[in-house]
């Protein structure tokens, strides 16, 4: 069975609540009316029953009782008269109930207490106050009435009048809300149509928004920031292809052509070790390259899981520059440990080691001799912080910027000259985010470069 759709769900839920609201007014205006109606034939009535009870207690005998009664209330017109003896007995009636005859409740229901009540008899409802008093030669049972013949008639007419305009009135309701939903929703339609056409090589187009104020306005920027981050997304993912099919041609085409030139011609053993040398190093560049590739591609989608464990600072940055020493030395550059609290942190010591292992490479690989690189670890308000600094060649201000982007390059002529694929940095952005740190690069041209780290204290 096919869903209804929100246009006729809004219309529907829209004519239920209305068709609602509009009974619950009706019979409550219908009530009302007929409870005023009723409160006026009371009062009415009440008023005639007291200048029947005056005649009465004026009266010194059943005679002149009787007089006063026909002459004043035999004619009197909307209201009608039985007087009755407890026998049964009519003591008066005036001409329009000659016929007729109130009926009267038995002897046990009759108080001194006026009393209301409807009745019905051949000719329609009657409205009757009834009271028990004292006559000049005994109790009097006193009734004076009203027809409702005109009030059930004017009832029925507003019934009438709500039964015929309530339903045509909650069809134009229910028809103009059907209008008002389908231009309510029609840019939801529009937006539906621009989304259906974008795809992956139409990421530039974006939903119209037609007041930023409303709750679809906020949808629409709300989706188009959506496909702005998805065509940046696209952009890095085909630049990042682009870039490492770069990265692999090189040395793939560096060991084809040691291949076909080694089996051109009959070579020496020499010849054949120095061609396996350099095939060897070309393996080795690509090895390393995917495998950085491949921790990329875990990291962005979520796979790799850090360990948390207690970790000596202290003694990974001592082991780390340690190691580094002898790559400083060989390039003719100075590398010093300056500061190096003690502090034990719950983290990853595996990809502590790797991000600055990565950072004193970058430090060592792009200063030149004979110059100097420093490490720095402290603890701050802020949490731990590592800083590498180098007085380096430094990086120009608008390449600071980019510098932790995959593959990017200040000098495109340094991936030849065996500086890396561009990938380093990357990966210690990747590591320091998914640690839940923060990495930035403070750089001046012709002095250095300090990279500083800052991971959140936990203790372990």
């Amino acid at each position: 069975m096919k869903r209804l759709g929100i246009r006729w769900k809004l219309t529907l839920w829209y004519g239920g609540v209305l068709a609602v609201v509009l009974t619950v007014f009706s019979l409550a205006v219908y009530f009302t009316l007929r409870h005023q109606l009723l409160g006026r034939i009371d009062q009415g009535l009440d008023e005639e029953l007291a200048d029947v009870r005056y005649e009465i207690t004026r009266a010194t005998d059943a005679k002149t009782l009787h007089e006063w009664l026909t002459r004043r209330f035999a004619g009197h017109e909307g209201f009608d008269f039985q007087i009755t003896r407890p026998d049964g007995e009519r003591f008066f009636i005036n001409p329009r109930l000659a016929d007729r005859e109130l009926p009267i409740p038995p002897q046990a229901a009759q108080s001194g207490t006026a009393a209301y009540e409807s009745v019905s008899l051949a000719a329609g409802r009657w409205r009757v106050i009834r009271v028990v008093m004292q006559g000049p030669d005994g109790p009097l049972f006193v009734q004076v009435a009203r027809s409702l013949a005109a009030f059930d008639h004017e009832s029925s007419e507003l019934l009438l009048a709500f039964l015929l305009t309530g339903p045509l009135t909650l069809l134009v309701a229910v028809g103009g809300g059907y209008f008002l939903a389908r231009r309510a929703l029609a840019p939801v339609q529009r937006m539906t149509q621009t989304a259906d056409d974008i795809s992956a090589e139409r990421l530039n187009q974006r939903l119209e928004v037609e007041n930023a104020g409303d709750e679809l306005g906020a949808l629409a920027e709300t989706l188009n920031r959506m496909i702005g981050r998805l065509e940046q997304s696209f952009a890095e993912m085909q630049r990042f292809t682009a870039d490492a099919a770069h990265e692999l041609r090189t040395p793939l085409a560096v060991i084809r052509n040691e291949a076909e030139v080694a089996l051109r011609s009959p070579r020496s053993p020499a010849e054949y070790a120095r061609v396996l040398e350099n095939l060897l190093e070309e393996t080795n560049r690509l090895t390393s390259l995917a495998e950085q590739l491949l921790f990329l591609s875990r990291q962005d989608a979520g796979l790799h899981e850090n360990t948390q464990e207690p970790v000596a600072t202290h003694e990974l940055v001592s082991e780390v520059v340690g190691n580094m020493q002898l790559v400083a030395q060989e390039k003719g550059v100075m590398l010093v440990l300056q500061e190096n609290q003690p502090f034990q942190l719950a983290s990853d010591p595996r990809q502590l080691r790797r991000v600055l292992y990565n950072l004193l490479d970058n430090a060592i690989k792009y200063t030149p001799p004979p110059g100097r690189a420093s490490v720095r670890s402290t603890i701050t308000s802020a949490g731990w912080a590592l800083e590498v600094a180098d007085t380096g060649m430094g990086i120009a201000p608008e390449h600071v910027p980019h510098i932790f982007e995959r593959f990017y390059r200040i000098d495109p002529a340094r991936s030849a000259n065996g500086a890396g694929a561009g990938l380093g940095l990357s990966i210690c952005r990747a590591i320091v985010k998914s640690l839940g740190g923060q990495i930035r690069a403070d750089s001046t041209v012709g002095k250095g470069t300090t990279f500083r780290v800052v991971l959140p204290v936990h203790e372990a």
